[in-house]
């Protein structure tokens, strides 16, 4: 349900404490975070970490003000988002990269690249449940659950996800 701690518990309710909160929020999280900042940033594992910190201390200053209109986990990616574009303004000149930052995966041997080069064409409201499916391995209602959305709508993403991810990983050079 919306706005739930990890425990179906309402963060700030009588039964726990907002530090007990975010910690529990934190380890369910952190790890599926930091995955999409990485998409963002590419592969500098240094401008990760330190994206993922201030994401992290952000959510930890405003989770007394979320409402729990969206999941958790799709609050959590937009401030994430949010402070790597920020992380992208103090450190990259304008004009250097495209409208999203990312490593050329043609000149690049990697697989991994060319993998996060596609994610990246996905867009968000798609990504995100094929992250979770993916790479976090929730069912189509835990994914529901992080994302408040309903299970068909949870379905209808990942086919679309799927469907996207695919074309972006043709148009980049990607084997069938």
């Amino acid at each position: 349900m919306a706005g739930q701690g990890p425990n179906n518990e309402q963060p700030g309710s009588p039964q726990t404490s907002p530090d007990d909160d975010f910690r529990a929020l934190f380890d369910r999280y952190h790890q599926a975070v930091f995955r999409q900042i990485v998409l963002i940033l590419g592969r500098d594992r240094s401008a990760a970490d330190d994206v993922a910190q201030e994401t992290w201390l952000r959510i930890h200053r405003s989770l007394k003000t979320f409402e729990g209109r969206s999941g958790f986990y799709a609050w959590a990616c937009r401030i994430a988002s949010n402070e790597a574009k920020r992380w992208w303004g103090r450190n990259k000149k304008p004009g250097v990269l495209g409208a999203e930052p990312s490593v050329d995966p043609r000149e690049s041997n990697e697989r991994d690249d060319l993998v996060h080069a596609a994610l990246r064409q996905v867009p968000e409201e798609f990504r995100n449940p094929l992250l979770l499916d993916l790479w976090e391995g929730f069912s189509v209602a835990e994914i529901a659950s992080a994302l408040d959305l309903p299970e068909g709508t949870v379905k209808s993403r990942l086919h679309r996800a799927r469907e996207k991810f695919k074309q972006a990983w043709l148009e980049l050079g990607g084997e069938e």
